[in-house]
């Protein structure tokens, strides 16, 4: 299949639904559920949640003292989704700000909310009627405002039909019937095993939402390979013979997620504080320059340009 046409899209509106097979896409492993587990209740934003009615019941973390290096830089954690054009969206500041600044950032993919909130109508979707649309012109909006090339996934990693409607609520298949989502997930969390997530995503992520070419799948593997560590034909051997192992990562990364009191993505966190969004980005560099941000004195792999709208021209 080299293009996803308007009919194969239009049909996914039943549970019997077939979709092409996808010559790209390797066989692999059932997926274990993906909702997410209840939320704690000591969560960040619940246990700071503060309406001048209920209590805070735990205050903000005070700024970090120590002096920020190389040798011992800040940490801090951004939840991620391949079906995320808003993750990409804020790909090239997390790169820039990994690469230039003394922050050791953890990209960690989990997967979209699409698959996490399914329910067993298998329907999803936002509950508002004009948020899906909204969505498809604001990320192309947003792409010419940030001067990073856009172009709407084709085809989507997730298999539904997305036309709106008036409930918003979108036919959306099992995991078992996701063979993209699933696929590029997986590459993702084992990139993680191998300490290369942000590395994966810059090679993946632009294949998809950047425009750059026909039927992203087709070209998944050769980036995949273009890692420095990474080795296509042995990930996809590990996640078959594994499967345990890789799936523990997203399992592990959606804890992570729901500890800040969050449910999106890309979910920036810092010191567990949640910065929801790619239009959060500077709140959250403000906040880690609050904590002694410093800059690398020379930049570090996976390199960028620089943003076209860098906070505070820094």
């Amino acid at each position: 299949m080299s293009k996803v046409y308007r009919e194969d899209v239009d049909k996914l509106t039943s549970m019997d639904a077939d979709y092409p097979n996808d010559d790209a896409v390797p066989e692999l492993p059932p997926v274990p559920d993906a909702v997410n587990p209840p939320p704690p209740p000591d969560n960040w934003n619940w246990s700071r949640f503060n309406d001048d009615v209920h209590p805070q019941h735990a205050p903000y973390a005070p700024p970090l003292t120590e002096i920020v290096t190389e040798e011992n830089p800040l940490k801090a954690d951004v939840c991620w989704s391949m079906r995320s054009p808003y993750s990409y969206l804020c790909l090239q500041r997390v790169t820039w700000l990994n690469s230039n600044y003394n922050v050791d950032i953890s990209i960690r993919i989990i997967f979209p909310v699409a698959v996490r909130t399914r329910a067993d109508s298998g329907k999803a979707g936002s509950g508002r009627w004009y948020k899906w649309a909204d969505t498809i012109n604001d990320t192309r909006r947003m792409g010419q405002y940030e001067g990073i090339p856009f172009r709407f996934a084709n085809p989507d990693p997730i298999w539904q039909n997305t036309w709106p409607t008036e409930s918003a609520d979108f036919m959306v298949h099992p995991l078992e019937k996701q063979p993209y989502i699933s696929w590029v997930t997986r590459l993702g969390n084992y990139a993680e095993l191998h300490g290369k997530a942000i590395h994966y995503v810059n090679a993946v992520s632009p294949l998809i939402w950047g425009g750059h070419v026909d039927h992203w799948p087709d070209h998944v593997k050769d980036a995949f390979n273009s890692v420095d560590g990474l080795d296509y034909d042995e990930a996809i051997q590990f996640i078959r013979n594994h499967p345990e192992k890789v799936d523990a990562v997203w399992q592990a990364n959606q804890v992570i997620q729901l500890n800040a009191g969050h449910g999106g993505v890309p979910l920036m966190i810092f010191q567990n504080e949640p910065f929801f969004g790619q239009d959060r980005f500077d709140l959250f560099y403000w906040r880690l320059r609050q904590s002694g941000l410093t800059k690398r004195k020379t930049p570090r792999a996976p390199f960028t340009t620089k943003p076209l709208r860098w906070p505070d021209g820094q």
